[in-house]
C-alpha cells in the first residue's frame, strides 16, 4: 500500500528526545515500512508542514495553492476580522492547508492514516477531494485532554467546536483507538459507530532493547536487603495521580518500609510535585530524573521492583508506561475499573487498583513490596506476555489489517 501518514497537529519526531507520542508514531511508520508499504509523512509543526518518506531527512512544505497569490491575502483578511471582532477560532485555514498539502504531496496514496488533534480536520477534507479511505488513529479524548489542562473552550466556542470535529470524525473510514476507554470515549462522546472502532493496543522497544534475561523478574543477580525501588515514568499532569502516588510512598516509609522511588519524565506539574515530595520528607527517598531516552530508562526499568501507573480522573488507563513496565519485567501496579486495563491481569501479569485511591495504592505497594516471589512471579509472567503481544511488530500488523479493509472495502 501507499500510506499517507499524516499529523496536522504533530509531536517533535524529527529529533530526539522523542516523547511517548512520537516514539509511538516513528514504530509504526518505521513497522509499516518494514512490512513493504511506501509510507510518506506530513507533519504540522509550529505552523510549518514538513514531509518525509524516512523519518531522517524532512522537508519543509510549501503549498502553492495558498501560501502565495490571492486565497494567502483572503486568509490575512479574514483573519484581521477575527481578532478584531474577536470571533470563535475555527481552525479552517490551518485545516484548509494541510487538505491541500495533502493532496499535492500525497496524490496517489491508496490510504491516510491521522492520528487525531484537537480542531484538525485536513485529513477529512483531503480526503473527500480525493476519495482516498481516512483511517483515524484515536489515541484519547482531545476535549477531555483540554478539560483535564482547564483549557477548554467555553459557549459558542465549544459549541461550535464539537460540531466541527463530530462533522470530521464521521468521515472516517475506521477509528483505531488505542485502549478500550478510548475507543467507548469515540463511541460515546463522537459518535462513531461501534462497527467503526477497534482497540489495538501500544507496543513498546523494550521487548528488544532488553533481554529476558536483564528483564528485572528473571534477574538473578538481586541483592537481598536493599530497598524495594519503585519506577514511574510519564508526565506529571493532575490525572496522572503523582500526588496520590507521593503521599501512599510517604505513608509507608513512615510505617517503616524500605523504598526508593524514582519518577521519570518532564513537563507540567514537574514543579509542584517537587515541592509535594519535599514537603512529605521524602528528599531522600525520591529522585527526579527528567526526561530521559528510551535506552536510559530501559535500563533503570530493568533495575527496578514495581512500576507505578496511578490514573486519577482519566478515561483510559492502559498508558505506555504500562507496556514499558511489562517488557522490562516488572510487577506493575496500575489504576483501572470496568475491566480496564484489559492488558493486565489482576494478580497475574499486574496488581489493579481503584483510581485515586490512596489507601488502595498503600496497600498494594506494601503487598508486593513485602513479597520477593510474587513480585517476581507476575514480573515473569509480564515479561513473557510482552514478548508475545507488546512488540510494535505485533500492533502493527493489526493496523495494517484495518488499512487493507478499508483499502478494498
Amino acid at each position: 500500500m501507499k500510506i499517507g501518514y499524516l499529523m496536522q497537529v504533530g509531536e517533535e519526531i524529527r529529533q530526539p528526545p522523542f516523547n511517548g507520542p512520537a516514539n509511538h508514531v516513528r514504530h509504526v511508520f518505521t513497522e509499516l515500512c518494514h512490512r513493504g508499504h511506501t509510507v510518506k509523512i506530513l507533519l504540522r509543526r509550529d505552523g510549518v508542514i514538513w514531509k518525509s518518506e524516512d523519518l531522517q531527512g524532512f522537508t519543509r512544505v510549501n503549498v502553492s495553492r495558498i501560501d502565495q497569490g490571492a486565497l494567502r491575502w483572503v486568509e490575512r483578511l479574514v483573519r484581521r476580522i477575527q481578532y478584531d471582532l474577536k470571533l470563535p477560532y475555527l481552525g479552517f485555514f490551518e485545516s484548509l492547508r494541510f487538505a491541500l498539502a495533502c493532496r499535492q504531496e500525497l496524490s496517489g496514496s491508496d490510504v491516510f492514516y491521522e492520528r487525531l488533534s484537537w480542531m484538525t480536520y485536513g485529513g477529512a477534507l483531503a480526503s473527500r477531494w480525493q476519495g482516498i479511505p481516512w483511517v483515524l488513529e484515536y489515541n484519547g479524548d482531545p476535549l477531555a485532554d483540554l478539560e483535564a489542562k482547564k483549557i477548554a473552550p467555553r459557549g459558542v466556542r465549544l459549541w461550535l467546536s464539537v460540531h466541527i470535529m463530530r462533522w470530521a470524525i464521521s468521515h472516517a473510514s475506521h477509528v483505531v483507538a488505542t485502549g478500550e476507554g478510548w475507543r467507548r470515549s469515540s463511541m460515546h462522546v463522537w459518535r462513531v459507530p461501534a462497527e467503526k472502532a477497534t482497540t489495538v493496543e501500544n507496543g513498546t522497544d523494550l521487548v528488544d532493547r532488553i533481554p529476558r534475561e536483564n528483564s528485572s523478574g528473571f534477574r538473578i543477580d538481586r541483592k537481598p536487603g536493599l530497598p524495594v525501588q519503585l519506577v514511574y515514568l510519564g508526565g506529571f499532569y493532575p490525572w496522572h495521580g503523582i500526588d496520590n502516588l507521593l503521599r501512599a510512598v510517604a505513608r509507608l516509609v513512615r510505617q517503616g518500609v524500605s523504598l526508593q522511588l524514582k519518577l521519570i519524565g518532564s513537563g507540567d506539574g514537574l514543579e509542584g510535585t517537587e515541592a509535594l515530595a519535599r514537603e512529605l520528607g521524602l528528599d531522600n527517598v525520591v529522585s527526579f530524573l527528567g526526561r530521559l531516552s528510551a535506552e536510559e530508562y530501559g535500563l533503570i526499568l530493568a533495575d527496578s521492583d514495581i512500576g507505578l501507573s496511578p490514573y486519577c480522573g482519566w478515561q483510559e488507563f492502559s498508558g505506555l508506561k504500562i507496556f514499558d513496565y511489562k517488557a522490562a519485567g516488572l510487577a506493575c501496579i496500575a489504576s483501572g475499573e470496568d475491566g480496564q486495563p484489559a492488558t493486565l491481569a489482576h494478580g497475574s501479569t499486574g496488581w489493579i487498583v481503584p483510581p485515586c485511591d490512596e489507601d488502595a495504592l498503600v496497600e498494594a505497594i506494601y503487598t508486593l513490596a513485602s513479597n520477593d516471589e510474587l513480585r517476581r512471579e507476575i514480573g515473569r509472567a509480564a515479561r513473557l506476555e510482552a514478548e508475545r503481544l507488546h512488540t510494535w511488530t505485533y500492533t502493527v500488523e493489526k493496523i495494517e489489517a484495518i488499512l487493507e479493509r478499508c483499502v478494498t472495502s
